[in-house]
């Protein structure tokens, strides 16, 4: 990182959000961060890395219930479960220990919740919890590398779910990228 970019802590909302700041003037333009790009997870890399044979019915699942554009952002997620299966050994658990363990999108919406929003609102948050619901709990037992106790926790997988679609950016040929440090910034 350049000098003048620094994190910093939002503690107004009560759950200590990190984000990025700059600490001194700086021209428009300049460079204030660079990830070398074997530390950016990409889901076309996940895919490379977890698309074997025995991920085939997973897949189908997946395509069945309308979800074949979901694909990329499911190997993401299996990629990050594989991280966070690792602890402290996996080269990504300072970032991944660094994240948000709190969202308030449609995916963490109570079912009361839900009878409080307007129709249209309402419409678009259920289809994002069907959605996450599709790619986390009627897919993953199906994953053969993941240990049991991550397929048995709903809680962390939807929080994994809420990384991907939160802090993933898309880039050419339908790669999201997950990128430490960057993610941070106000976008």
């Amino acid at each position: 990182k350049s000098t003048g970019f620094d994190l910093a802590e939002d503690t107004m909302n009560g759950h200590g959000e990190m984000y990025a700041m700059t600490t001194s003037d700086m021209p428009t333009g300049t460079p204030v961060l660079y990830v070398p790009s074997e530390l950016i997870l990409s889901s076309n890399k996940a895919m490379d890395e977890l698309r074997t044979r025995d991920m085939y019915d997973t897949e189908q699942t997946i395509i069945a219930n309308g979800g074949e554009e979901q694909l990329p952002q499911f190997y993401l997620m299996l990629k990050l479960l594989l991280e966070i299966q690792k602890g402290r050994d996996s080269s990504w658990y300072p970032w991944l220990n660094s994240l948000p363990r709190y969202f308030s999108n449609a995916a963490s919406m109570t079912d009361y919740c839900l009878l409080c929003l307007p129709p249209l609102m309402r419409k678009l948050s259920q289809e994002e919890r069907e959605n996450q619901q599709l790619l986390c709990h009627d897919t993953l037992d199906q994953v053969p590398f993941l240990s049991e106790s991550i397929k048995s926790s709903p809680n962390f997988v939807k929080w994994v779910y809420q990384i991907v679609y939160t802090r993933a950016v898309q880039g050419d040929d339908l790669d999201y990228k997950l990128i430490p440090l960057a993610d941070y910034f106000n976008h």
